[in-house]
């Protein structure tokens, strides 16, 4: 049985990531393709989207392949159920962290170090796509510099990764490089087919995210964020227990919230170096607003760093719960 989320991945494309796939194809067609790239760009932004495209025209020879536009209705539930096990070409080797793990281990590198080593089942091309490679144990990205440094005939490692500069430099030297931008509000609202005001609360919420965005509509998950600011508010008020908060978030989508906690600090942060203007344009984000008008512009900058910091470690494995109550209890009025 072939899994629908494979096929919808391989067979269709989001209509921002055409320009990516032009340089990969223009590369091959050159022969000019390098045995391992690194394809960097923000979370929901569709790297595996365009890995498991550019992989089957590998897989199937450079045969010239007929690529609709993904749909945001097929793409939710495509990366929704992305890992649920499914056959596939038997060439194409696809890493991501095991069931209740958050990295790719040394021992999965080392199984596909043995893969590598033998000759391709169809006679042509192998392909390696890690999701995501700077989720790697530093073990693991050890174990791959190998590979790397040695490639057998014919083999094509794809790295996917949110935050590239995570990966060790001794891999992101041996990498060709390709970053996929993340797409404008039009673009994201055209593709969706909704108007870019309809698309403001959900951008907030993901920083822009595209696949997210989708993801937040179709769940009609904006409701989220009065949820968020009804809780900072609270805090803030020291009206709320911070672990019953520290628990939802980090059960829930931590880097949902912090994604959407980091934009509201950056706002806050902008509206008081620019005396005479305002961060907040509806009724929740006055709320917020108001409930940190106390906090110092330092003590924003502070806060805004611990959850850049927090964020960039989302699946890295540490234990989030500490460094969200740290987070937390900075919002609450008269801490230091």
């Amino acid at each position: 049985m072939t899994g629908a989320a494979l096929e919808t991945l391989q067979r269709s494309l989001c209509p921002w990531l055409k320009g990516a796939l032009n340089r990969l194809e223009t590369a091959y067609a050159a022969q000019r393709l390098g045995h391992a790239w690194l394809i960097g760009g923000p979370a929901g932004s569709g790297k595996l989207n365009l890995a498991l495209v550019f992989a089957r025209r590998l897989l199937e020879r450079g045969a010239k392949l007929e690529l609709p536009d993904l749909g945001p209705e097929e793409a939710v539930a495509a990366y929704a159920d992305r890992h649920t096990p499914a056959d596939h070409h038997p060439d194409l080797h696809w890493l991501f962290p095991e069931e209740d793990k958050t990295a790719i281990s040394v021992e999965q590198i080392r199984g596909l170090a043995a893969e590598l080593s033998l000759k391709a089942h169809a006679g042509g091309a192998k392909l390696v796509i890690f999701e995501p490679a700077d989720g790697m144990t530093t073990a693991a990205a050890n174990a791959l510099l190998k590979s790397l440094e040695e490639p057998s005939a014919d083999t094509y490692l794809l790295l996917l990764a949110d935050q590239p500069g995570r990966l060790p430099a001794t891999i992101r030297s041996r990498c060709q490089r390709l970053d996929v931008a993340r797409p404008t509000p039009i673009e994201v609202a055209a593709w969706l087919g909704v108007s870019p005001e309809d698309l403001a609360a959900a951008w907030t919420l993901t920083g822009g995210a595209a696949l997210k965005v989708a993801a937040v509509i179709a769940d009609n998950k904006s409701k989220e964020t009065s949820k968020l600011s009804e809780q900072l508010t609270l805090i803030s008020e020291d009206k709320a227990p911070i672990q019953a908060i520290v628990d939802s978030w980090v059960k829930g989508d931590p880097e949902l919230a912090l994604t959407w906690l980091t934009r509201e600090l950056h706002q806050q942060i902008r509206a008081r170096l620019a005396p005479g203007s305002t961060s907040v344009t509806d009724r929740a984000a006055v709320t917020l607003h108001n409930a940190w008008r106390d906090l110092t512009l330092r003590r924003l900058f502070e806060q805004h760093e611990k959850a850049e910091r927090l964020l960039g470690l989302v699946g890295s494995g540490i234990n989030l719960e500490l460094g969200l109550q740290a987070l937390l209890l900075g919002f609450q009025r008269g801490s230091t």
